[in-house]
């Protein structure tokens, strides 16, 4: 049981591009029509000639039921479809609400327009039975098949970027004792310190917290009323300071390593007590120089 419930909480990918969303919608209603067309299972096989009109509504309808779970719940439930929180047991959740909301559109309609095919209206409960069984085991075939692929893919590109750097250290122009100065939008508070002691900065609302090492390396944060753009902005003179996350800007000076999983890259440091999450928009060049 343990293994099954960590296998649940492995981090996944929840695509949030609304082109992506489209073809997953296509690519399912296309298989459920295929399925349903050429294997004619359950009651289907007494349909005729009317098999194809019958199957390709079906598959119409799961187009747009599926892009309305894709697109829909995403936007009123922001948090829980958080894409750095997403994992393999949320997906599943998601998946399998996803077919009770269609198979119970589906079976709305089929019951309506069933006296046209001249077909027995089906209980819900049977619909929904026979919904799952055609939907679900390709499903879960292809999130395992998915998140197997896109970890090792990420896995194997983290140890040839370690790999890269650990054989070839990365040369960069940083003036170590530069200090810098930056303000608050209403100019009234200011924060200064030395570039070679940033670790890294990120945002928490309408603040940026900066996190310094001392000189006795013991993290210190302080807090500034300003947007994370503007400090990159800032601060993009120095090719050690690099935005690798909408919420994240680090000093790559600190960061020793890179790991990977489906959801995306991670970078370690040994000033950081847990791991900074990479923009998935980075390239693998991009990625390399992170590490230093």
């Amino acid at each position: 049981m343990k293994s099954i419930t960590s296998w649940f909480s492995i981090p996944y990918y929840f695509n949030p591009s609304l082109k992506f969303k489209f073809r997953v919608s296509l690519i399912i209603s296309v298989f459920v029509f295929l399925f349903l067309f050429f294997f004619k299972p359950f009651y289907l096989v007494t349909l005729g000639d009317l098999v194809l009109k019958y199957t390709a509504g079906i598959g119409f309808v799961t187009f747009f039921g599926v892009f309305f779970m894709l697109y829909v719940p995403p936007l009123i439930f922001k948090d829980y479809f958080n894409e750095g929180n997403w994992t393999i047991g949320k997906n599943f959740i998601f998946i399998t609400v996803g077919i009770l909301i269609n198979g119970i559109i589906l079976w709305l309609i089929s019951s309506y327009y069933n006296k046209d095919f001249n077909l027995e209206n089906l209980s819900l409960l049977q619909f929904l039975i026979y919904t799952y069984l055609v939907a679900t085991i390709p499903i879960i075939f292809f999130v395992v098949v998915n998140e197997k692929y896109i970890r090792e893919k990420r896995e194997k590109l983290a140890e040839e970027i370690n790999k890269h750097n650990k054989e070839k250290l990365l040369k960069r122009e940083v003036k170590i004792n530069e200090e810098v100065t930056v303000y608050s939008d209403n100019k009234k508070e200011q924060l200064s310190f030395k570039i070679s002691d940033l670790v890294y900065i990120t945002s928490q609302g309408n603040y940026v917290s900066f996190f310094i090492r001392n000189e006795n390396t013991i993290l210190k944060e302080k807090i500034l009323r300003v947007t994370l753009t503007k400090i990159e902005n800032e601060l993009k003179g120095f090719s050690n300071i690099i935005r690798c996350h909408k919420s994240y800007i680090i000093n790559s000076k600190y960061i020793k390593d890179v790991s990977g999983n489906a959801r995306g890259y991670l970078l370690k440091s040994d000033y950081i007590p847990f791991e900074i999450p990479v923009s998935r928009s980075f390239s693998k060049q991009s990625l390399m120089s992170l590490v230093n």
